[in-house]
């Protein structure tokens, strides 16, 4: 395990601050001059009385970064889990929200209410806020950061942009993968109804085997384009995109544009892996260990559609917009899988998996800003939006053979239930928002301030549904073997799932639904708020921003068991009100320095995975996760502080130091029904704490050497530190849900017997560092950005409850990339090109826990290439 030293960071940032002294030398007054406060402080900075971060698209061009997940890492105190979800000061995702122009965005993954932000690409955006304290304007579920992202308008002028790319994984590309033929659509991202659910079978787990016979449940599934696995050379990634901005009409009265983007990317990635889901504490010398090698190779295929078209009239006071986009992310994936089944039969197994998984999002907003100067310059700003996301598993399949010792052959076998399967899963996710707001200028101590106030509305609906069959065979032997034909074992997996072999009663298929496995779950979410807030300018140097925010909230969950004799058992609705108070002041103590603090007071909601007790899989981690019916809402007071100096236009130091206290936290563990399910509950209390350091600055080369070959040359200098601790204490009860013959059941206890008191929350690293420095000619377009990532050791789910199993740890790669970029000419046009290194360390990914004996036990870790980019871009 190669892990970054936890001095470097420290280091690497005391380093930058040297830069520092020489810029302020520079800076020091010549004869008199006049001096106002807060000149040099960006727009963007006085506008805003909060803590906050921002991106924009010269940032996603200098980071060479394709979607926002990977962009927002490195933003201080922010970093990523499963490359889509933000951690923002130590609080996962659940304590985070992201909006796309203010509008929640629906989500397509069925673990999460959180939308995965790596589908969202950076060339559909403007730029990025991510505010880290809170203001009443937003939604109450605030813990670690509000995200806003914000994409391009109407065009200044009319263009088109072409982008072409291409990319090479060292430990992929080109090297011996596992394949599936699939639909012939794949390639696209669209199955083209190869892998629908056959509607014998979903009749089948209604009304039973019966109602429509055992041969024709049989024989109803498609066994060969999902099933058989080949091998072949791995091609290289590729991606495409186009943009086209038109000015349809610019009068003196008004103004209409559009601009749309579509893009295409395939990739590949091929994972050596190595898994460890022995059970207990003692994990590396344990004869009944469940350890696995599989080999994946797997394809995403990423399709994406926007377009934005606006008016502008009346002297530019009033906008109206029409944004749609759609966010297509496709992954297909073949495995193989050995390993001994130490902790029951001894046998040595190989495992076959195909698996096909669509995840899609789309959305439309209208949306408007209107000025009324003859109303005391009074702002309104609206939007409306209506969004889907779904999420389609069809034809998952697991195929399982053992070793024979005398044939040397892998021989097809039953084993245990769910090892020969066909799964087929679905989510359905639907949401429609409301909102406005009001901005009234008014002036107090002689001095213009603001009043803002609005309110919103919120529709969140979830259904999923599970529709899984088991292979089983009415005649095998003491291992699990077919018994009836020895020489069809030992066949090609689609000949043994030929329709003559399945019509010849060898093996049947069976629906599994039963009271332990409900299969459809239903989530609904209802929010309205209304907030106010006074924006005033207390002196010249010192601002206050006063306001408070209600919400009134009911979210219901329920499970149904879809069979003949099933049922549907809905759970108490939580519903809760709360006015939630924000203060946050801003100080300007003398030259071009401001010091900001804050308090507030939120909440965060379970999401509807975490209610919904319907079991469903990580495809990235390959663990079970069932939800908890009987969470409640988390509470959190947010302290904050922080100083900024702004040295130069764009060229700042902060330092800042924050505080949580959170009531009813939300953590993952680990039930210990088996080493791979997972489940949730509220810990009694937590806190975190922390410190946030952010440096950047430009060194005109021409400054320090001398000759003309400097001149328009300058070095760019980025870095943001962030130390942060948290504790979660066992002093309470906890509640998880039990099944009772069928029902789910609250079963309470004393948290100390069920959670380690003192140990860090979910998702909480105690470092985080960023470094970017990098070198550009203003007057060629060149730049050479090189770009360090790292965050240290965090958890990734917590220990089975009652301390039998000990919590999975998750070390996340250090990334060290380099992103080149240069205008060029060729034939007399102009073409952008860029080239990037990136996972040079080429450092793998590992989870483990921590043995008896102390030492490291690997859960998951695979290894990870290193990718060589090359892309060509014309603008016209």
């Amino acid at each position: 395990m190669n892990k970054f030293g936890k001095t470097a960071p420290s280091a690497l940032l005391a380093l930058a601050m040297c830069g520092i002294a020489g810029t302020a030398v520079a800076q020091e007054d010549e004869g008199d001059v006049i001096v106002v406060r807060g000149a040099l402080v960006p727009d963007e900075k006085q506008n805003t009385a909060e803590i906050s971060s921002l991106l924009d698209a010269e940032d996603f061009e200098r980071q060479g970064d394709s979607d926002i997940a990977s962009a927002l890492k490195r933003v201080a105190g922010l970093s990523i889990t499963d490359g889509k979800f933000p951690v923002a000061r130590g609080l996962n995702e659940r304590y985070s929200s992201a909006t796309l122009n203010g509008v929640p965005i629906p989500s397509p993954e069925p673990l999460r209410r959180a939308a995965p932000l790596d589908i969202v690409p950076t060339r559909i955006l403007a730029g990025s806020l991510a505010q880290k304290t809170y203001s009443p304007e937003y939604s109450a579920e605030f813990g670690g950061a509000a995200i806003d992202l914000r994409t391009v308008g109407v065009p200044n002028e009319s263009f088109v942009s072409l982008k072409i790319g291409m990319e090479v994984d060292t430990e992929t590309t080109l090297r011996e993968g596992y394949f599936y033929d699939g639909s012939d659509t794949d390639v696209l991202g669209f199955d083209d109804g190869l892998r629908n659910l056959p509607g014998i079978a979903d009749r089948a787990v209604r009304e039973g085997v019966d109602a429509v016979g055992q041969i024709a449940l049989d024989t109803a599934f498609e066994q060969d384009k999902t099933l058989l696995i080949t091998e072949g050379d791995v091609p290289v990634n590729g991606s495409f995109s186009a943009s086209v901005g038109l000015i349809i009409a610019d009068t003196a009265n008004y103004r209409i544009g559009t601009t749309t983007h579509v893009g295409y990317s395939n990739e590949w990635q091929f994972r050596d892996a190595f898994e460890n889901r022995t059970e207990g504490t003692n994990l590396l010398n344990n004869s009944n260990s469940v350890t696995s090698d599989y080999d994946e190779t797997r394809q995403e295929i990423g399709v994406n559609a926007f377009n934005t078209t606006g008016i502008e009239f009346g002297n530019g006071d009033h906008e109206i917009a029409l944004t749609t986009y759609l966010l297509r992310s496709s992954l297909k994936s073949a495995k193989i899988t050995s390993d001994t089944d130490n902790d029951v039969t001894q046998n040595e197994i190989r495992r076959e998996s195909t698996s096909w998984l669509e995840r899609e999002v789309w959305q439309g907003q209208f949306n408007g800003t209107h000025l009324f100067a003859d109303m005391k310059d009074l702002e309104f700003a609206w939007r409306v939006a209506y969004g889907e996301a779904s999420r389609e598993e069809p034809y998952n399949r697991q195929t399982y053979r053992i070793l024979s010792p005398t044939s040397g052959n892998y021989l097809y076998a039953e084993g245990e239930a769910d090892e020969n399967t066909i799964k087929f899963s679905e989510l359905q996710d639907e949401n429609f928002y409301f909102a406005g707001d009001f901005t009234l200028p008014f002036d107090v101590f002689g001095r213009t301030s603001e009043l803002r106030f609005g309110g919103s509305y919120r529709d969140n609906s979830r259904s999923t549904l599970r529709r899984d069959f088991d292979f089983r065979s009415p005649q095998t032997g003491a291992t699990g073997v077919i018994s009836a034909s020895p020489e069809l074992a030992a066949s090609r997996i689609d000949l043994i799932y030929s329709d003559v072999v399945l019509a010849s009663n060898i093996i049947n298929i069976s629906a599994r639904a039963g009271r332990l496995f409900p299969d459809a779950s239903d989530a609904s979410m209802e929010v309205t708020a209304a907030y106010a807030l006074a924006d005033v300018q207390l002196n010249d140097y010192l601002r206050a921003s006063v306001g408070v925010r209600y919400e009134d909230s009911s979210e219901e969950t329920s499970v149904t068991l879809t069979t003949a004799n099933g049922g549907t058992q809905s759970f108490d609705p939580l519903e809760e009100e709360y006015f939630l108070p924000a203060v946050t002041l801003t100080w300007n103590p003398f030259g071009n320095i401001q010091v900001r603090g804050a308090y507030s007071q939120t909440i965060t909601r379970p999401q509807f995975r975490e209610l919904a007790v319907a079991d469903f899989v990580d495809p990235n981690l390959g663990i079970t996760l069932t939800g908890n019916p009987f969470l409640v809402n988390s509470e959190i007071d947010n302290y904050d502080v922080r100083a900024e100096w702004y040295f130069a236009r764009n060229e700042f130091l902060t330092v800042g130091l924050f505080y949580k206290d959170i009531t009813n936290p939300i953590e993952q563990y680990q039930t210990g029904r088996e080493a791979n399910t997972t489940s949730f509950l509220n810990a009694p209390s937590a806190e975190v704490y922390g410190v946030e350091v952010e440096f950047e600055k430009k060194f005109p080369l021409d400054e320090w050497f001398d000759g003309e070959q400097w001149y328009g040359k300058e070095l760019f200098f980025a870095t943001n530190y962030t130390w942060s601790e948290s504790k979660v204490s066992a002093d309470g009860i906890v509640t998880i849900a039990r099944n009772s013959q069928g029902m789910f059941v609250p079963d309470t206890g004393d948290a100390a017997g069920r959670i380690t008191d003192g140990r860090k929350l979910q998702g909480q690293s105690d470092h985080l560092f960023n470094l970017q420095l990098g070198i550009e000619n203003i007057d060629t377009g060149t730049k050479l950005t090189g770009l360090v990532n790292y965050a240290s050791e965090r958890v990734l789910f917590a220990e089975t409850v009652g301390g039998t199993g000990p919590a999975v740890l998750e070390q996340p790669p250090v990334s060290f990339d380099l992103v080149f970029s240069q205008d060029v000419e060729f034939m007399s046009a102009d073409y952008g090109l860029g080239i990037s290194v990136k996972n040079i360390l080429g450092e793998d990914y590992s989870a483990y826990r921590e043995d008896i004996s102390g030492a490291d036990a690997p859960f998951l870790e695979y290894d990870r290439g290193t990718k060589f980019s090359i892309s060509l871009s014309r603008d016209f």
